[in-house]
């Protein structure tokens, strides 16, 4: 039986009537920074000429010293008429407040390096999406993506923070996976964290966070006779499936986990780690 045959089967399943409903997560704005140990040239030739590889017709404005772009492939309809999504720039001032990230340096499992690079940065600029909630949220998350490699590219950061999912990742790694054959296009954009459990029979909790600012469910895990690995890949794989089919998960179906008995269920609960949201708990055998 392949990973996803039983979400397949349960997606006609009616919701009973008698459990707990919970709010939907609202779309988010967005997020990035770039981290430079030394000051870029924030060139906006060099940009457009990274984006025109991507997109094919890029906006910018007029006044020079502004850094925003504009994608006519990727509108937003308004009572007024159609709207192109925006990528902006935003250079910050006075020195990086590095206390920040102790929680997230924490997680950063993936990057040995992580914290040695950021502290060496002096300087921080932040990229944000604007006009595109309207968007579909996959239209939102790849008109974005090909902004930030685009802005990578042309500017070479030594780190990259994930506003939305808490991740600090490797410019190196960011471009290689996204830009790879299959294109990780969740990479950065969501993060798969782990926590040990100090009550009851103690073990983990692993969890996902990046899915909510789209309007999705994140997923959480908590789990004793697993290795880490196999849950984070299973987290992993219905991240990455959610995003395509979309917020199908209610509490009481099942999906296809590991082990001896993997068919595991599932429910839909508020998140034991902050940030607060929706997800969907899976429950192992």
């Amino acid at each position: 039986m392949g990973l996803f045959d039983l979400f397949k089967k349960k997606n006609t399943t009616s919701e009973p009537q008698s459990q707990p409903t919970f709010s939907p997560n609202e779309q988010q704005m967005q997020f990035v920074s770039l981290f430079y140990e030394n000051q870029p040239s924030v060139s906006k030739e060099d940009i457009l000429a990274e984006l025109n590889k991507r997109f094919s017709t890029v906006k910018s404005s007029e006044n020079e010293k502004s850094l925003s772009f504009y994608f006519p492939e990727y509108t937003v309809n308004f009572e007024e008429g159609e709207v192109p999504a925006q990528g902006n720039i935003m250079i910050s001032e006075g020195a990086i407040n590095f206390e920040r990230f102790t929680s997230t340096l924490r997680q950063a499992w993936d990057w040995e390096e992580a914290e040695e690079s950021l502290r060496k940065c002096t300087v921080e600029i932040n990229l944000f999406d604007f006009m595109s909630r309207g968007l579909n949220y996959q239209k939102r998350l790849e008109y974005f993506q090909k902004f930030v490699l685009s802005v990578v590219n042309a500017t070479q950061p030594t780190a990259i923070y994930f506003r939305n999912s808490d991740k600090l990742i490797n410019p190196g790694a960011f471009l290689d996976l996204c830009e790879g054959e299959q294109g990780a296009f969740l990479y950065g954009s969501m993060n798969v964290r782990m926590y040990n459990v100090s009550d009851g029979d103690g073990g983990f909790l692993m969890d996902t966070v990046g899915l909510h600012a789209f309007g999705l469910p994140d997923f959480e895990c908590r789990f004793k006779n697993y290795q880490p690995n196999d849950i984070a890949q299973v987290l992993h794989n219905i991240a990455y499936y959610t995003f395509d089919a979309g917020d199908i998960f209610r509490s009481n179906s099942t999906v296809q986990g590991i082990g001896e008995n993997p068919v595991w269920k599932t429910n839909r609960t508020e998140a034991k780690v902050k940030p607060e949201r929706m997800l969907i708990e899976l429950i192992p055998n």
